[in-house]
């Protein structure tokens, strides 16, 4: 649900495509009308083929490689899509779909201001569109710009009080910014009127503020009900390992946050904790989980105190292990 912004009005811009074709060579049309068909009907595949066919045909075809862009988006190849749209932007500056597409891929790619860009030029031109704005809110998120996208999410909830993603960016922000009892209010009142389908997101995110509040124990149970439903919820699990290992119960904190770091390679919080909960077990694997930490987190002014922290405990495992080997 936090990781990328469902596209479902995806072909809405296709459908106003296939009478829009006369930008396209006449001997594509017939190919991007399919193309665009063969999208709306949900067989991406084919509408990816369909679109490749043309564009061979005429590489010059822009509305061919835009509309291939937006589907290959929605088919999760997020590079060739953000290629495709990269080759035909200038033609279609103020089109809101390639800005919205085009953001989509950049964020899929953690490229997040080149995201934030189009996202806000894509609002230039649908200035609502709610979509843009939780996505962007989210790209702001992620780029720890927390007073923006705090001022995103007033302004989206108000706009939409019972939308699910919308409580839930409004939470993490919150929480992020140690609002803490804040987050908590608006998390429970959304809560009591989300779908069911909604429910583990809002208990990982509840669980994550209890967890912050130092109530461990009510906490997981938070987690594990969110877990009953969405068992590879890895913000859960990430969240049950925590608590776990903050009560000493090491072996169960290294079962959940391995399982959390394995549906979530770049989980960088597991990383660091898992380093923790290995010193004493395994020291190799403590080195092996500390060196992935710093790797992934020393571009992030977020863990600048944890970096420094996990090499100082690099530094006392491997004095350690040069003691035990004399």
């Amino acid at each position: 649900m936090v990781r990328i912004i469902a596209i479902s009005i995806l072909f809405s811009a296709l459908t106003q495509f296939i009478n829009s074709c006369a930008t396209t060579t006449p001997k594509n049309h017939n190919l991007v009308k399919l193309g665009n068909e063969y999208a709306k009907d949900g067989l991406l595949r084919e509408a990816v083929e369909t679109y490749r066919k043309a564009i061979n045909m005429d590489p010059n075809d822009r509305v061919a490689r835009r509309n291939l862009g937006i589907v290959l988006v929605k088919a999760g190849s997020y590079e060739d899509a953000s290629a495709q749209f990269e080759k035909v932007i200038g033609s279609f500056e103020n089109d809101y779909e390639v800005n919205f597409y085009l953001a989509e891929a950049y964020r899929a790619n953690k490229k997040y201001a080149e995201a934030i860009y189009r996202y806000k030029k894509a609002l230039t031109i649908k200035p609502n569109n709610t979509k843009a704005q939780k996505a962007l809110a989210w790209s702001y998120f992620k780029i720890r710009y927390y007073s923006q996208a705090l001022d995103l999410a007033v302004k989206l909830k108000k706009a939409e009080p019972k939308d699910p993603q919308v409580a839930i960016i409004l939470s993490r922000t919150l929480l992020k910014l140690n609002k803490k009892t804040a987050a908590l209010k608006i998390l429970n009142r959304s809560k009591s009127y989300a779908k069911e389908e909604s429910l583990p997101y809002f208990q990982s995110v509840e669980g994550d503020i209890l967890l912050a509040m130092g109530k461990c124990s009510t906490a997981i149970g938070v987690y594990r009900e969110a877990l009953k439903v969405q068992p590879l919820l890895a913000g859960a699990l990430l969240g049950l390992g925590q608590c776990h290992l903050e009560v000493g119960q090491v072996s169960q904190a290294i079962t959940y946050m391995e399982r959390a770091v394995r549906i979530k390679p770049d989980l960088i919080d597991a990383l660091y904790l898992l380093g923790k909960a290995y010193e004493n077990t395994s020291p190799q694997k403590s080195m092996k989980f500390y060196k992935k930490f710093r790797q992934q987190a020393s571009k992030d002014p977020e863990f600048l105190d944890q970096v420094s922290e996990a090499k100082l405990r690099m530094g006392r495992l491997q004095k350690l292990q040069q003691k035990r080997s004399m």
